[in-house]
């Protein structure tokens, strides 16, 4: 491996890019990937200030201007 690329989530090789998907972790892993994705319901945006002062313990101001700054019901992961 020369490099991993850590926006992308691949590896460059000297043949070419390479991306890890979910049927290798399935192969190498032996593990069965079965059923359907996940769907989660929108939240409110109140709904997720209320959750980012409890969890990340951050005061409502902080959470409203992030997100707005994300233009909506989501935060930035740094």
């Amino acid at each position: 491996m020369e490099r991993w690329h850590k926006e992308t989530s691949s590896f460059h090789l000297s043949v070419g890019d390479v991306t890890i998907t979910l049927d290798d972790v399935a192969l190498l892993l032996h593990l069965p990937i079965t059923g359907t994705f996940h769907t989660f319901e929108p939240l409110h945006v109140d709904d997720v200030v209320l959750l980012l002062v409890e969890l990340l313990e951050v005061s409502a101001e902080e959470a409203r201007a992030e997100i707005v700054q994300c233009h909506g019901a989501y935060v930035r992961l740094s």
